[in-house]
């Protein structure tokens, strides 16, 4: 029965198909459908879209930092887990390895953290569409440089990530690359961007391209360079990534995932040893002795986070789906003076920096004697501190300084389990994926 029914199948098909032929019409003709609101391959190449393509490419790099920089923080030690989600749970106690979905396939806007697919998204269409704007005929597209300005400026953050966040990394099917190797090319970007941006005379992306040329720099150990860049972007500077309530890869995640003081969104708690943090009398950074630093405001009102057994504890940088989450900020290029000064030997400059930043957050001053031997134990508290719950920076500052996560010796739990007896996994920075390592054998195989 089965047989008949499909051969009556296929004889229908070929009826079909020899009475178009005869007819003179095509199966081209009868299978071209048109769907309301998808655009065609052939538009992409339209001159006329130059504008809509940049705006998609910031975009695409607003979602990919906006989930990276959370689930950075989420893995690193800003907090403790507290979900009762098992894939949340697993984000908390370093278990989101390799062969992880979620992590390596999931798009923006996905359950957890997606990264490595929103990361490479956006940095492909940033490759793309900037050769799609130089290749369009200038009187078409008068404000193409500005665009391509525009393109290349964002486009050069994703690699940032991959760079300070991920064991090794693969761009565009080629061989596998070391955190330095992607630090380079990411360098690459911002002066080819900062070169772009200086064409068209905007301020705002050569500032932006500076900021983050910089922060690679400092990553490189390219101090001299670091403070040239950083010392180019003025106090009060800030780009963020925009957020909103309107769907789910518009939210801001450290607030939807984490910082949320109510309910199913608290899959994390502000650790222990960000909790009550204060500066002595001499300006030096203490716990429970001192005036409160501000910098760290966390608090709580008693209930319980969403594991049901550990007091949420929460702060004020973000209160809603909405808050935007900075890209680039100015505290970031001070505290790269800092750490650049204080590398080259100089102890008073960098105590200088670090008290323009606390006299703007209204904080006391270091009047304390610091010696070369100790300034890079304050600079590293004064990063942990200033930076804290910003652009992904401590995960970056735990891998480079080997400041030992949770679970680990020398961490707030140091024998292997979380404040619940859950046990951590082994994860420090984030692997490469399986399915693109299997990937990338299949197509040099």
């Amino acid at each position: 029965m089965k047989m008949k029914a499909r051969n009556r199948i296929a004889g229908a098909a070929l009826f079909a198909a020899s009475s178009l032929l005869l007819s003179g019409c095509s199966l081209d003709d009868i299978l071209a459908v048109h769907v309301p609101g998808r655009v065609q391959e052939s538009d992409l190449r339209s001159a006329a879209l130059a504008s809509v393509l940049a705006t998609g490419v910031i975009a695409e790099v607003e979602c990919s930092w906006n989930q990276y920089v959370a689930g950075a923080s989420h893995h690193g030690d800003e907090y403790v887990p507290t979900s009762g989600n098992l894939t949340m749970r697993n984000w908390g106690q370093r278990k989101i390895y390799a062969s992880d979905f979620g992590y390596a396939q999931a798009t923006c806007g996905g359950w957890g953290y997606p990264m490595f697919t929103p990361l490479h998204t956006a940095r492909y269409q940033a490759e793309n569409v900037g050769e799609r704007l130089a290749s369009f005929p200038t009187d078409s597209v008068p404000d193409a440089p500005q665009l391509l300005a525009s393109v290349a400026t964002w486009g050069a953050f994703p690699l940032v990530a991959m760079g300070e966040g991920f064991c090794s990394m693969t761009i565009n099917g080629g061989s596998e690359m070391t955190p330095a190797q992607v630090q380079d090319e990411a360098e690459q970007r911002f002066t080819n961007a900062i070169s772009l941006a200086q064409a068209v005379g905007d301020q705002t992306l050569i500032t932006q391209a500076y900021a983050g040329r910089a922060r690679v720099r400092i990553a490189k150990g390219d101090f001299s360079g670091a403070l040239a860049d950083a010392a180019q972007v003025p106090d009060d500077f800030v780009v963020n990534v925009t957020r909103d309530d309107s769907e789910s890869r518009r939210y801001n995640y450290y607030f939807e995932r984490l910082n949320a003081p109510t309910g199913f969104r608290a899959h994390g708690s502000v650790a222990d040893n960000y909790q009550n943090l204060t500066i002595g009398a001499d300006g030096m950074p203490t716990e429970d002795d001192g005036v409160k630093d501000t910098r760290v405001n966390v608090k709580t009102d008693g209930t319980q986070a969403a594991d049901f057994a550990t007091i949420l504890y929460y702060h004020d940088k973000y209160n809603s789906r909405s808050d935007p989450v900075p890209l680039v900020h100015w505290h970031e290029a001070r505290m790269y003076e800092v750490e650049a000064l204080a590398m080259q030997g100089d102890v008073a400059g960098a105590l200088a920096k670090i008290n323009h930043l606390r006299e703007a957050a209204g904080l006391p001053t270091v009047t304390a004697s610091v010696d070369a031997g100790d300034i890079m134990n304050l600079v590293k508290e004064e990063r942990r501190r200033q930076l804290f719950v910003l652009g992904g920076h401590r995960l970056h500052d735990m891998l480079r300084f080997d400041i030992p996560f949770l679970g680990d010796p020398g961490s707030i739990h140091p024998d292997g389990f979380d404040q619940t007896g859950a046990e951590y996994g082994n994860l420090t920075c984030f692997q490469l994926p399986e399915v693109e390592r299997k990937g990338n054998e299949n197509v040099s195989g």
